[in-house]
């Protein structure tokens, strides 16, 4: 059919409505390889080329990027990025966009794909984007004129009529068109729609002469194509015996869809034969559509590139334009008592309920990245009372709807009563809808409920999800207004404005960074993958209050589950940064702890010593200055003396030491735990897991903590990093603040940052499968390390101590090191007071590189130092055992987060250090910087 359509016909251009990439592609070439003059290809993508070719980018509908305030500019992108996508394509005209003013809140065809009400922003945005597509050499062709705004029917399936008058039609529907041929655009598709006040007949406008013509041609001033809309419509095909002919004689100079193409052929050459249609008009129709064709380069004609089509038409810039638009679209309707961007997170128990989707999905999980919440879900219109009961008992209940059907109502009103019952003092309700805005007045029955807040997404795509709950939570700034009016719900231009007051999700150029950045941290995370570094991880890099980088690789473990956002890792030492001084910071700024004392001012052990560490001070133990040795052994403390023979540890296997322990290192066969400080079974002295089958209690952490009191000093008091230094920072800050650790960082830390896994001991409160598994301890616990401290001294501490014992994701990771670069503010709250950030991110030892807590560059010895080479003196952070890192550098407001489990199944692996991959990824990160800025310098 295609080549007969081609060589037999002659047609001049084609349109598929469908097909898949390398399909559309593979038609295109053929087509074109039968032509004898190249075919313009055309195509209908109102909304991007995923409107009809799978697996493309999919732009939000017309009336979404109509509520961007001052959208102009992202309009024009959007028209380059469209033109971009097409030429790949071979495309060369792009029906779009769409002019019409919908001022008509019942129009069953118009509707969303309208840019809006407003008769001079439509005309802004049509005109923004059609420059856009045509400086990237697509053709815009504006339509569906005169207007088709204000109808009650679908030309689809009938001929609507437009029963406005002239000055009406001046001062609305003809204001984009206007506007368009102002600016000298090429190309308008003609309505099937009778306006009686220009041509009283109630002939079609792609039919009738006084509208195409005499209206558009001679009065407009119109020197472009003129297409019709598809001839095959019933609102074409009822009104004339052959709507080709008509459409012809109307003035028009493509026809568009002819129903039957060679007969529709015969019947044009027989009108011109009979002289209802002239010689001279076809010719001056033939030339103008051989110069566009000139115009739009097909006297150059190439064949479509099939080489890695999906990947150059799915780019990077693609998706961060998606992301953009989704952003400015979203306008927050209603807000009452401000109760958005969601504040005081710490004190709130949030539901995230949906209506007309599953419970996990793009908003309801963008929601769970930014404080712990509760998923619920109707599909079916209804929810069961334990859901009921369920959701009731939190404060704060956050719904979206994703669909207007029947039972979504249903969902949201059973919802909305029973709020109603609770009492709107006891319960915050904020609803999104991801539905145009007539479907949601519907769906409100007209008028506004119990919901505090009103946030309107106007379409279901993955970037308006995630765009929505970034937006109720403070992740971006918030500035979408109404672009149609709501009887009963608000006007026009209604929207509040939303101040940024969390991390968003953004992408490296939107942060001046290489766009390429990602794609560098691909390479060498799968290079690492390949090595077998470690089986899995997560790499996070911020950047402007942003998160710009945020991925996961490979399986908790070779072959296992694989690594998501919310899969957790054992931070190892970073916990020291995370948990034991983001808890002294604390204590400080509420009066409890003083820096320069002394510890022994802290703990009563330390005061009742003559051996020097009661003189250690708070800074000391900070920087490792102590005087304290590096660890414990907890070899020589947990096992049991009387069940071998000494020595416990050998370097050489012999027949009393057969257990490897690690490389080098052999255990005594016969050793057991200590069972006056363990035991086998949970019971009331012994009521805390370090492993599964083995329980320790109180009494081994205080005997952990005897040792450390007990332990000979170094004769030196230069730099020596312990683990001893933070068991007893975490040791002072409990006993000054009369609190037990985790719980003075979940209450003045972790939950006022909205953290959701950042915890000691993760087994109590998520599933082992959401955790990612250290390493095989062959001796002291006999098992891999799954959903316990890998550290030795904190496991038997218990799970909670100084050193170690942290679990969480990056994303929690982040969280902490944006309200540092934020001077101690996040969420719109103070979390720290300026003062203390300053001086813990900014003091450092004057004998070596550490900071107060935090490690640092060598700035003096790079070879030495623990970041990158480009890292700036500013930078502060940690490093983890288990793989874990991450820095901050204030200079260049960002952050880098790399977490794996690369113990895992062993310690003895030397391909971790081998790839250096810690510094590798740090090092790219700031070389996305220096390309991005020298990209900029040459353009």
């Amino acid at each position: 059919m295609l080549r007969s359509l081609v060589k037999d016909n002659e047609v001049g251009g084609l349109i598929f409505t469908e097909g898949f990439i390398a399909q559309y592609a593979d038609m295109t070439n053929y087509a074109q390889a039968q032509a004898s003059v190249p075919l313009l290809m055309t195509f209908d993508g109102e909304w991007g080329l995923r409107m009809r070719i799978p697996k493309t980018p999919r732009f939000p509908h017309n009336m979404a990027l109509g509520a961007i305030h001052n959208g102009e500019s992202l309009m024009y992108e959007y028209g380059r990025e469209m033109a971009r996508e097409c030429r790949i394509m071979g495309i060369h005209v792009n029906f779009a966009p769409v002019a019409d003013v919908n001022s008509n809140p019942d129009n069953p065809v118009i509707s969303y794909r309208s840019f809006g009400e407003d008769p001079q922003k439509v005309a802004s945005l049509v005109c923004a984007y059609s420059r856009g597509l045509e400086d990237g050499g697509v053709q815009a062709v504006a339509k569906h004129f005169p207007g088709h705004g204000d109808t009650n029917s679908d030309s689809h399936k009938t001929l609507p009529t437009l029963t406005r008058t002239r000055h009406q039609m001046e001062q609305v529907e003809l204001v984009p068109f206007r506007r368009f041929i102002a600016e000298g655009h090429s190309g308008i598709m003609t309505a099937h729609l009778a306006v009686p006040t220009y041509d009283k007949s109630s002939t079609p406008a792609s039919l009738s002469r006084k509208i195409t013509t005499e209206l558009l041609r001679n009065t407009l001033g119109f020197d472009g194509l003129i297409y019709t809309d598809a001839l095959g419509m019933k609102g074409a095909t009822e009104a004339v015996a052959n709507p080709c002919v008509a459409a012809l004689r109307a003035g028009a100079d493509i026809l568009l869809c002819p129903p039957n193409t060679a007969r529709d052929i015969d019947a044009v050459m027989a009108a011109i034969a009979s002289g209802k249609i002239s010689a001279e008009e076809v010719e001056t129709h033939c030339r103008r559509v051989l110069r566009y064709k000139y115009y739009l380069g097909l006297s150059k004609y190439t064949p479509i590139d099939r080489n890695n089509l999906s990947e150059r038409i799915n780019s990077v810039g693609a998706d961060d334009l998606l992301r953009r638009l989704a952003e400015g679209a979203i306008t927050v309707i209603r807000n009452e008592h401000n109760i958005l961007p969601l504040r005081h997170l710490g004190q709130k128990s949030i539901a995230v309920v949906s209506i007309g989707a599953e419970a996990s999905n793009d908003f309801s999980n963008t929601c769970r990245r930014y404080a712990p919440v509760h998923l619920y879900a109707s599909r079916t219109g209804s929810f069961s009372s334990a859901d009921i009961a369920a959701i009731c008992r939190h404060n704060t209940v956050i719904v979206g709807v994703f669909n207007d059907k029947g039972s979504s109502r249903q969902a949201l009103n059973v919802l909305s009563k029973a709020v109603k019952a609770k009492g709107a003092s006891k319960m915050s309700l904020v609803e999104a809808f991801f539905v145009n805005p007539y479907k949601m007045s519907r769906l409100k029955g007209g008028a506004l409920g119990h919901e505090q807040s009103l946030v309107l997404a106007y379409d279901d795509t993955p970037e308006l999800r995630r765009a929505a709950a970034e937006a109720v939570f403070g992740g971006i700034e918030v500035s979408g207004t109404l672009p149609v009016n709501l009887h009963g719900i608000a006007k026009i231009g209604t929207g509040h404005r939303l101040h940024k007051t969390r991390l968003g999700y953004s992408s490296p150029q939107a942060h001046g960074m290489d766009a390429a950045l990602t794609d560098s941290i691909d390479a060498i995370v799968g290079e690492a993958l390949a090595l077998g570094a470690f089986p899995g991880c997560q790499v996070v890099v911020g950047r402007g209050g942003d998160i710009v980088v945020d991925r996961s690789y490979g399986h908790i473990t070779a072959g296992g589950d694989i690594v998501t956002p919310f899969t957790m890792y054992d931070l190892a030492s970073v916990s020291k940064a995370m948990g034991t001084l983001p808890g002294i910071m604390t204590a400080v700024d509420h009066g409890k702890i003083d820096i320069d004392a002394k510890a022994s001012r802290y703990i009563p052990a330390l005061a009742a010593r003559s051996d020097g560490k009661q003189d250690i001070t708070i800074r000391q133990l900070l920087y490792h200055e102590s005087g304290m040795p590096a660890a414990l052994n907890m070899f020589d403390m947990m096992m049991d003396t009387a069940t071998y023979a000494r020595p416990l540890l050998v370097y050489r296997r012999d027949s009393a030491h057969t257990i490897q322990v690690q490389r080098g290192l052999f255990g005594a066969t016969s050793a057991k735990l200590r069972q006056d400080i363990s035991s086998p079974i949970r019971t009331a002295q012994f009521d805390i897991a370090s492993a599964d089958g083995i329980y320790v209690g109180r009494c081994t952490y205080d005997s952990v903590m005897h040792r450390i009191y007990n332990i000979p000093l170094r004769a030196s008091k230069r730099y020596n990093y312990s683990c001893l230094n933070f068991a007893l920072l975490m040791d002072a800050e409990q006993r000054a603040t009369a609190t037990p650790h985790q719980l003075w960082c979940k209450t003045h830390l972790w939950a006022p940052l909205g953290m959701t896994t950042m915890c000691y001991r993760p087994l109590d409160e998520y599933p082992r499968s959401q955790i990612a598994p250290t390493e095989k301890d062959t001796y002291l616990r006999r098992q891999t390390i799954w959903g316990y401290v890998h550290d030795e001294m904190a496991d038997f501490s218990g799970g909670v101590q100084g050193n170690a014992g942290l679990f969480a994701n990056a994303d929690d990771l982040a969280k902490m090191c944006q309200m540092w670069l934020n001077g101690g503010v996040y969420g719109g709250d103070r979390v720290l007071s300026e003062r203390t950030v300053k001086l813990f991110t900014t003091d450092h030892s004057s004998t070596c590189r550490r900071g107060l807590g935090f490690d640092k560059p060598d700035m003096t010895n790079p070879n030495n130092s623990p970041t990158c080479d480009e890292a700036t003196a500013e930078t502060f952070g940690h490093l983890g055992f288990t793989g874990t890192v991450f820095w901050v550098d204030p200079a260049n407001d960002m952050f880098f987060i790399f977490l794996c489990n690369r113990v895992n199944p062993t310690r003895d692996n030397d391909a971790f250090n081998a790839c250096g991959i810690r510094p590798r990824l740090f090092s790219q990160v700031y070389r996305a910087l220096k390309d991005a800025k020298g990209a900029l310098m040459q353009e």
